[in-house]
């Protein structure tokens, strides 16, 4: 689980997004199985904040385990594990990668909404994800300002 406290809003910008991976999963499964047989093939993804002896993990994006459905994607620790593994990403993990953003970004998939200062947000990242809107910071007052807890 996600925990977002707004400890600051943003003069301008700066919407919660939340997209339901499910419902991507879904239309996936309908419209575009070779992607989706993709996103459940295992990627390299970089740990990053943890010590851990590997740098690098592997798992699918999407994963069916026990009828539930666990999703994962940071597309920016997918690529640069690519790097570190000095390994390049094939093709048909790009398109895949590619597909999966355009739903992700697609509104009919997304909730949006704006925190203000004291609003808390809980969501289960095992099948939403989550992300934000561009903001801007007014110099003369103090930043925008979110706290967030991961919690197994």
């Amino acid at each position: 689980y996600v925990f977002l406290a707004c400890i600051k809003e943003s003069n301008s910008g700066g919407k919660s997004i939340i997209s339901n991976c499910i419902k991507i999963f879904n239309e996936l499964k309908k419209k575009d199985p070779n992607s989706l047989k993709t996103l459940m093939s295992k990627y390299y993804f970089e740990r990053r904040g943890f010590n851990f002896k590997s740098k690098i993990f592997s798992k699918p994006i999407f994963e069916l385990k026990e009828n539930d459905l666990r999703f994962r994607y940071l597309r920016e620790y997918i690529e640069t594990a690519y790097k570190i593994k000095k390994k390049k990403m094939p093709k048909n993990k790009i398109i895949a990668l590619n597909k999966l953003d355009e739903l992700l970004t697609n509104k009919k998939f997304q909730k949006r909404f704006k925190l203000s200062t004291g609003d808390i947000v809980i969501f289960n990242n095992q099948f939403l994800s989550h992300g934000r809107t561009k903001f801007k910071i007014n110099k003369n007052s103090s930043q925008r300002a979110l706290m967030r807890v991961w919690v197994n």
